[in-house]
């Protein structure tokens, strides 16, 4: 059964230890599906690298072919000639490393290949240009330099690009655990292209009736019915469902209605009827259709952004206050400065949170004498009078500056600045409505609806309502009126506990 079992204990997934070989086209498009654009910007980069090279030798060698005089900065001396040989170096540098063209079985080798390739077809065309204007021997000489330089250029591109790519997939992107349904011929393909995957882990298929391959047989895991189970007990951040529409229409729906409730993306088989002449018009590498919970596009970047410069600025200008308070946690009590612990974040994924410690070394073990005094209700734990709550501890909890180390859970990606909070590992094993997660469809942040509106003045179904009114109506502009509100909050200690 894989990686999976199928019990009351949530199982966590291993990362996947398997290095694979570097296929550039799947490379590329796995990247622009998480998010990455470094693989466009290499393409652009590439195309490039011959009219930088050419401008670069006309400036630095034959600056007087460009601009002369004292009106050089408004009047470039530029010839019909010199245009010319920049579109033609450009034209053929696309066409020779298949920027028009699809193929399916493009490797790191190839595009080097493609690349050098490229380099010499430029220099093909730039000589005879520059025999109008160098002789013989010395034109040969600019266009070998040319040759060399675009080819280097060009390779210290692709080395930038895999490098930078194999780190993001290593290190800096979480591997996007996949749970395939079905098993048939749209089953089987998309086990094949995932499984072979450097960024999707594929961790389980269902069907109730199983025809797929031997490797597929490995991660099977049962019927239809254990989908809800799965997803409530396991981080999933896809759901591949390859049921044939025509005769699996309902399950399809149901498919669609859990995960729906749990916000986790669905994606269908685009290839929903047989034909032996028509083709179906899509993007090379699309052969499925994408419904997403949560909103997706270009703005994603943006919030990243204020997340990183946000964090880092906050986390700086509030490092003397971090160190006043851990004198103050060392001197006042036993134990350390900081508290960790496990939390659940996107796609039920669990992170470790740091925190200023606030309570005795032993709150987690005292909770359990505590819990008939919980004030919340719902599966979250608090009390206003904890008695696990040390003097110097209540004050930093009511003004926040407890919360100041997941600064850097945020600039490591774990967290955001706006986002709904993350539960503990106990809390969410309590949660009993499967709607209710939907919440861990984005990444938890410090702060939200529920932190400017008073915080523990409310009860857990309102909060988890004010987490999802955020995910449904998210827009930069709230994540600024959400900062901005916790501001006053914050200072006033507005329902603190």
């Amino acid at each position: 059964m894989g990686n999976w079992t199928v019990d009351a204990t949530p199982r966590r997934i291993a990362a996947k230890a398997d290095k694979h070989t570097l296929d550039w086209t799947k490379l590329e498009q796995h990247l622009q599906e998480i998010g990455t654009l470094h693989t466009s910007i290499y393409r652009l980069a590439r195309d490039l690298s011959p009219a930088a090279v050419l401008s670069g030798y006309w400036f630095f060698k034959h600056p007087g072919l460009m601009f002369q005089g004292s009106a050089w900065w408004y009047i470039p001396r530029v010839s019909l000639l010199e245009i010319g040989m920049l579109c033609a170096v450009i034209l053929v540098s696309r066409m020779a490393t298949g920027r028009g063209r699809v193929r399916k079985d493009e490797s790191l080798h190839q595009e080097m290949a493609a690349s050098l390739l490229a380099a010499f077809l430029c220099a093909l065309v730039v000589y005879p240009c520059l025999l109008a204007k160098l002789d013989g021997q010395e034109a040969l000489q600019v266009d070998a330099g040319f040759f060399l330089a675009t080819s280097l250029l060009s390779l210290i591109c692709l080395a930038v690009a895999s490098f930078i790519g194999w780190v993001s997939i290593d290190t800096l992107i979480a591997k996007r655990e996949v749970l395939i349904i079905g098993s048939g011929r749209g089953g089987q393909a998309a086990f094949a292209e995932m499984a072979d995957s450097p960024v999707y882990n594929v961790v389980g298929v269902l069907d109730d009736e199983f025809v797929g391959t031997a490797q597929m047989r490995e991660r099977y895991l049962g019927g239809l019915e254990l989908l809800d189970l799965l997803l409530k007990e396991n981080p999933v951040s896809v759901v591949y469902c390859s049921l044939p529409v025509k005769s699996m229409y309902e399950p399809i729906q149901q498919v669609i209605a859990v995960c729906e409730q749990f916000g986790v993306e669905v994606r269908h088989s685009s290839h929903l009827f047989q034909t032996t002449i028509a083709r179906l018009d899509r993007k090379p590498g699309k052969n499925y259709s994408i419904l997403r919970m949560v909103r997706d596009d270009s703005t994603r970047y943006a919030k990243r952004a204020m997340d990183i410069l946000g964090a880092g600025a906050l986390l700086v200008f509030s490092l003397p206050i971090l160190i006043a308070a851990g004198i103050a946690i060392k001197i006042t009590s036993k134990g350390p400065i900081f508290f960790s612990q496990d939390r659940y974040g996107l796609h039920r994924r669990r992170f470790r949170m740091f925190k200023l410690r606030t309570m005795v070394v032993n709150a987690e073990v005292l909770q359990a004498q505590l819990e008939h005094q919980n004030e919340l209700g719902g599966p979250v734990f608090k009390i206003r009078q904890d008695p696990r709550v040390t003097r110097i501890g209540a004050f930093l909890r009511k003004t926040s500056i407890d919360e100041l180390p997941q600064l850097w859970n945020v600039l490591i990606g774990d967290m955001s600045l706006v986002g709904p909070r993350p539960l503990a590992v106990r809390d969410v094993l309590k949660i009993e409505d499967s709607a209710q997660l939907r919440r861990f469809s984005v990444l938890p942040g410090i702060t939200c609806i529920w932190q400017m509106s008073g915080r523990n003045n409310t009860d857990f179904a309102n909060w988890i309502r004010q987490d999802l009114e955020y995910i449904d109506s998210w827009s930069l502009l709230l994540d600024v009126k959400i900062l901005i509100g916790t501001v006053p909050a914050v200072l006033w200690g507005k329902g603190a506990m």
